[in-house]
């Protein structure tokens, strides 16, 4: 079967066609010769009766009289029929009285009279020899069937040059038809072939054939033409997104400039008043313009780098860093924030120096954003920053005692824009990036991060990046607009 399937279509038709022909041929052939062999054996059938009539009419006088030799003479006469293969004259009770061979040897004469009947190679026949109304003996005559293998043999020959011919007819009306069901198969496949190459969905079938065949052209037909209205619809929206890629990044470019300088004036000219006013009053008002300015710088520069990690425009300097050092440098930047809600921020590492081969720039945004975020939602307790590593990774702990997050959101914390606490009644500030930015940054590191927290009790973020560089880096480019170094 699996040679049949791996045969084309108008090969199949051909077998098909053949294999119908043969069964049906050899079918008939079969029951012909049976029926012939069942009208050969009611023939010569008839023929014993009417042998054995003969002979029983000319014999029974000679079994009156036992004249044996009489009876033998009589039946040598049997000569003229060569199928009789036995020729016997019995007695009342059974008893072989004359006999006639041919072809067969004594020993398969019957020494008392058969009962038993026909057999597929012999016919048998007994003929009662009545005298004034009784029986004086019995005429047996055998007859052999083989003169129907010969027949057979003949009927054969004919047979076989039937098939012959009638298989050659068939062979040339199936090369005359099959056009008709593989020419449009052939061109349905060409079609599917030539779109799968060159992907060009205006190629059309022509719709001919049978019925079912035309229905598959007319719906090969229809699905290229809604593939091709779809091709369409998708290359108008691919330029679509394209022309919104770069009005985005235009609009970030300006937005870098036109938003950054001036905030860069006012925190400056703010900071200038938290210095030179004496009033307590302005000076309160003077830093509340310095934090919403750095609150509002700090929420661009997230935006900005956001968007250039979703561009892939960032890239990834791989170099040997003590990751401790540089850990200890970034918390001692956020040291004042702890101070100034008076909580406890500590950094432990299990060796003094840990080598490991990434960006400094993104360890550095990555361990700010996180330490940050661990002060921002901490009332009082303290953050604990841990480092550990082995032969083949880094690991970064921030476990904090804030208010924790519940199982059901944890997986909300690093979509964009999104915060265990969201909407305008929000308990903390902050644009909703920090953690999505943390989880492109470990991707872009080839790490992992995990969070395990509890409402009431705290949080801890691990994120477990590899000590070497690997073979397979994240893609990477220049940044588009603004340094990597700026912190969120």
């Amino acid at each position: 079967m699996k040679l049949v399937d791996r045969c084309s279509l108008r090969a199949k038709l051909v077998l098909i066609v053949l294999l119908t022909c043969t069964v049906v041929l050899l079918l008939n052939g079969v029951l012909f010769a049976f029926y012939d062999l069942a009208q050969f054996r009611r023939e010569k059938a008839r023929e014993l009766e009417v042998l054995g009539r003969v002979l029983a009419g000319h014999s029974v006088d000679l079994m009156v009289f036992q004249d044996e030799q009489a009876a033998t003479e009589l039946l040598e006469g049997v000569r003229s029929f060569p199928a009789v293969q036995i020729a016997a004259l019995y007695t009342a009770d059974g008893r072989l009285f004359a006999w006639y061979l041919s072809g067969v040897s004594p020993t398969e004469l019957p020494a008392q009279l058969p009962t038993s009947g026909d057999s597929w190679e012999t016919v048998h026949h007994v003929e009662p020899m009545r005298w004034e109304g009784q029986t004086q003996g019995y005429v047996y005559l055998q007859a052999s069937l083989l003169g129907w293998r010969t027949r057979m043999k003949r009927y054969a020959s004919v047979v076989g040059s039937v098939m012959l011919l009638s298989l050659g007819i068939s062979m040339i009306l199936v090369a005359l038809l099959q056009r008709r069901i593989t020419r449009p198969l052939e061109r349905l496949q060409r079609a599917a072939r030539s779109v799968a190459e060159t992907h060009d969905y205006s190629v059309r079938v022509p719709v001919e054939g049978p019925v079912e065949l035309r229905e598959l052209a007319a719906t090969f037909n229809e699905m290229l033409t809604r593939v091709q209205e779809h091709q369409a619809v998708l290359v108008a929206a691919k330029e679509a997104a394209e022309e919104m890629a770069r009005l985005k990044s235009t609009f970030l470019a300006n937005m870098n400039h036109e938003i950054r300088t001036p905030l860069a004036g006012i925190l400056g000219y703010a900071q200038i008043l938290e210095e030179e006013l004496d009033d307590p009053m302005y000076r309160e008002m003077a830093q509340t313009i310095k934090q919403s300015g750095q609150r509002l710088l700090d929420t661009l520069d997230a935006l900005l780098y956001m968007a250039c990690l979703e561009a892939g425009t960032v890239h990834v300097r791989h170099q040997d860093l003590d990751v401790v050092a540089a850990t200890r440098a970034v918390v001692d930047e956020l040291a004042p924030l702890a101070r100034d809600k008076k909580l406890k921020l500590t950094v432990q590492s299990s060796e003094p120096t840990l080598i490991a081969c990434v960006d400094e720039g993104l360890w550095e945004r990555l361990v700010k954003n996180l330490v940050h975020n661990a002060i921002k939602f901490t009332e009082e307790g303290g953050v604990t920053v841990l480092l550990e590593g082995d032969a083949e990774t880094v690991q970064l702990q921030v476990a904090d005692t804030g208010i924790g997050i519940p199982e059901e959101l944890q997986s909300v914390i690093f979509e964009e824009f999104k915060q265990a606490s969201s909407g305008l009644s929000r308990d903390y500030e902050g644009s909703g990036l920090g953690l999505t930015i943390v989880q492109r940054i470990v991707r872009l590191l080839n790490g992992q991060i995990y969070v395990e927290s509890q409402p009431g009790i705290g949080s801890i973020f691990t994120v477990i990046i590899p000590r070497h560089r690997s073979d397979a880096a994240a893609p990477h480019a220049t940044t588009n607009g603004m340094s990597q170094h700026q912190q969120v």
